[in-house]
């Protein structure tokens, strides 16, 4: 597929999409967008349209936003007004091309697609794309976390919950600012790693719910979850360290039962997104390289 002679339909989503679009017309494809609010890409020979079935009429690519829907039935579309929301199961017999790339795509739009018989691919399925978000995903947990604290995270005690590709990546910034990091991990291979790292490390067993949670310092300040799995819920909530804020990461369902939390006092935050609030250009910019190597192969 030539670049020069594809054509791109961006709809949708949050900042990102715009430093996609921008990234994907400097390289030579031809784009139309909609729902991405006031543009100033007409420069660089971007068609803004007024209506969505116009952006996806004839193009040969649909990029649909990271992710692509909130409830599974409606396009993610936060630069747009609510009542121009295009509802999923629209989106297939409206796009005259055969390509569908998407974010956390639902299932119930991949099935339809497929019956249309259009090619829909999840990009977020992208190792190398999920390996590059960890790092605005991890400098914007901090962000969050200096913002909330009274105090700086030099010296202080924080703790990281999982250790894969973002609580790995946050573990070393945060000791690259001076705090002293606990790594908390189900896996005993994982906190090897983060010993060699200089991490204390404290093993999360599972059998009649997760242990280990005492061994948590008293005086840690911050706790980042990266766990999509409700470990911090019931007993467990009894254990956090007082005045420690809890700043989750983690996908739905999330690390912690927000709402218990909420009743004993704990400071928690659904820290989701990060990448589009806090870093949208090099997000963007991640994002159409990774189209940009799945429309080559």
């Amino acid at each position: 597929m030539m670049r020069e002679e594809t054509r791109i339909a961006v709809l949708g989503g949050d900042a990102r999409q715009r430093f996609a679009a921008r990234k994907l017309m400097e390289d030579g494809y031809s784009v139309s967008v909609w729902g991405l609010g006031n543009l100033e890409m007409q420069g660089l020979g971007a068609v803004s349209c007024a209506d969505w079935r116009a952006a996806v009429s004839n193009a040969d690519v649909l990029l649909l936003p990271l992710p692509v829907s909130a409830d599974g039935v409606r396009l993610n579309c936060p630069l747009q007004s609510p009542e121009e929301s295009v509802r999923l199961s629209l989106l297939p017999d409206a796009f005259g091309g055969r390509i569908i790339l998407g974010g956390r795509i639902p299932e119930a739009l991949q099935n339809l697609a497929t019956e249309k018989g259009k090619t829909c691919i999840d990009y977020f399925d992208s190792e190398l794309l999920q390996l590059k978000n960890a790092l605005p995903t991890a400098e914007g947990a901090i962000f969050v976390a200096m913002g909330e604290l009274p105090v700086t995270l030099d010296g202080i005690q924080a703790a990281v919950v999982g250790y894969g590709r973002i609580g790995s990546l946050l573990a070393e910034k945060l000791m690259a600012l001076g705090a002293r990091v606990t790594v908390l991990a189900r896996r005993r291979e994982a906190l090897q790693h983060a010993a060699l790292r200089h991490h204390k490390g404290i093993l999360l067993r599972c059998e009649d719910g997760y242990r280990g949670l005492d061994d948590l310092s008293a005086d840690c300040r911050v706790i980042f979850n990266t766990v999509p799995e409700r470990i911090f819920a019931g007993d467990a909530l009894e254990k956090l360290p007082k005045d420690c804020l809890f700043v989750d990461l983690a996908s739905a369902p999330g690390g912690i039962d927000f709402a218990e939390a909420e009743k004993k006092g704990i400071r928690a935050l659904w820290a989701t997104a990060l990448p589009g609030k806090y870093s949208p250009e090099t997000a963007g910019v991640m994002i159409a390289e990774t189209i940009e190597t799945i429309l080559s192969d």
